[in-house]
């Protein structure tokens, strides 16, 4: 953005700068004889050496088009290719479209070449070019203030107004086909244009691209929502991207959950079969191990799914199970941080802790899902929470699908327990029931109404086979049954 005000400054101090020296070149310019002298000489008919010919006037009026279309040229040129942004330019190559990439490309190999040695080539030619037009006009006019004027509109008009407006609008492309025209023009004006560039370099510093801050690039992703437009972000897109850049300034107190909330097992924790149903109950699969029932020092983690084939029945203790590793961070850790130790596959739980590595100082508990929850910026709610939000003790209210109510009409959420004998699986209502029969579900519905069917292709596929296998049985039967009454 800096860049862009600079060239268009210099743009604006260009024209001025041209004006007034057209004014002065003007008026201190002198013909090449004067008017007295041109009317006595003519007087006594010398004409062949003191009047303009028709074929100098042609001359000089095709190097005043010749010099306006320079300066529009250079005019043009000077706006075109300053007003590209590198960073536009990169960003172009990498994902822009053929022509894109092609055009960026050679824009980029110009600039590369120093940005203010192509800016001071420009100028430098468009001044030569704009200088030397009122004295061609003077010679035509014979000076005075109609060629301050005629000179004057013409380099705004042609050479300034028109030109920079087309640049404006095809800059990329009008600067990579004349690339090749502006670097000749370089190493000929190198002499001068070159250790300019070298000062401007020296006082100003290397020009670089715009780079935005967090705070710019969040602004920037805004900008670019667009429900209606296909190539546009979506607002779930822009809230996960400006979530993703507040994950480093994020730290893991503000994500996790307080050790007051947290289900926790004691070391010498018997596993019978009240407790096993209360892990199974809150559906974690990682229950932090502290040293005993009032101590504040954990030691470790228990993994749920190690309980798989424990029967209950044997009422061991919590220490007689294989502990994993539970890390401890602190308070101000950043979540982008703990996210990259939990990437290493080392843990997914950590404790929160005043002092890591000390006894006790036990805070909260940061997980996986709490990172992933911070790096989206929305809550994940499972089937086992129970709040939404555990700071705030937002509990979890369990709409039931809109779609599904006008598939199913007046369905109830139940909480009825789980009987895994029978391949029964309640939902959390009163009145719906959905028993498991191999691959297809029986829902039905208890509160009064009538009962719903649901099946899937593959039970009615099956079906379809039994009821095959049972007629080939059947005409086996027959088969048989009329060989034996003809023996």
């Amino acid at each position: 953005m800096k860049s862009t005000c600079i060239q268009n400054t210099a743009a604006r101090l260009s024209i001025c700068r041209m004006l007034m020296m057209a004014f002065l070149g003007s008026a201190f310019s002198f013909p090449t004889s004067p008017p007295s002298s041109r009317m006595a000489i003519h007087a006594i008919g010398n004409t062949d050496t003191t009047t303009t010919t028709t074929e100098q006037y042609v001359v000089r009026m095709t190097m005043v088009v010749i010099l306006v279309l320079m300066g529009g040229f250079f005019a043009g040129l000077t706006l075109g290719l300053m007003g590209l942004d590198e960073t536009n330019l990169q960003v172009m190559v990498h994902s822009g479209s053929a022509s894109e990439k092609k055009n960026a490309t050679r824009v980029l190999d110009l600039l590369n070449r120093g940005k203010y040695w192509v800016l001071v080539t420009l100028l430098l030619s468009n001044v030569i070019v704009n200088e030397t037009l009122p004295i061609v006009l003077d010679s035509i006019l014979g000076g005075g203030w109609l060629a301050v004027l005629l000179s004057t509109a013409l380099i705004v008009i042609f050479g300034e107004v028109i030109p920079q407006s087309i640049c404006v609008r095809y800059g990329l492309a009008i600067g990579a086909k004349c690339s090749p025209i502006v670097l000749v023009i370089m190493y000929m004006m190198c002499p001068i244009a070159y250790p300019a560039s070298y000062l401007l370099q020296y006082f100003l510093g290397e020009s670089h691209g715009t780079i935005y801050k967090k705070a710019g690039l969040k602004t920037l992703v805004s900008l670019h929502q667009s429900d209606d437009d296909i190539e546009g972000l979506t607002e779930d897109e822009v809230h996960i991207i400006k979530s993703v850049l507040d994950l480093r300034e994020k730290t893991v107190a503000s994500a996790m959950t307080p050790i007051q909330d947290v289900f926790t097992l004691s070391f010498h924790s018997i596993l019978d079969k009240n407790l096993v149903q209360k892990i199974l109950r809150n559906g974690y699969s990682r229950i932090p191990v502290k040293e005993c029932e009032d101590s504040c020092n954990y030691i470790g983690m228990l993994l749920v799914k190690s309980l798989i084939s424990y029967d209950v029945d044997d009422k061991l203790p919590v220490s007689h199970f294989q502990l994993s590793a539970l890390p401890e961070t602190s308070p101000e850790t950043s979540c982008l941080d703990i996210l990259n130790f939990f990437q290493e596959g080392k843990s997914h739980m950590a404790i929160v802790s005043s002092c890591p590595g000390g006894y006790g100082g036990a805070l909260g508990v940061i997980t996986l899902e709490d990172v992933i929850e911070g790096l989206i910026g929305e809550e994940i709610v499972d089937e086992t929470d129970v709040f939404v939000d555990v700071h705030k003790k937002i509990k979890v209210d369990r709409v039931p699908n809109k779609h599904l109510q006008s598939i199913i009409p007046s369905i109830r959420v139940s909480t009825p327990p789980i009987d895994t004998l029978n391949c029964t699986l309640s939902s959390e209502s009163t009145g719906i029931k959905i028993r498991m029969k191999g691959y297809g579900a029986i829902v039905d519905n208890t509160g009064g109404g009538s009962s719903s069917v649901l099946s899937s292709s593959y039970t009615q596929q099956q079906q379809q086979q039994q009821q095959q296998q049972q007629q080939q049985q059947n005409m086996m039967q027959n088969t048989n049954g009329s060989s034996e009454l003809k023996v």
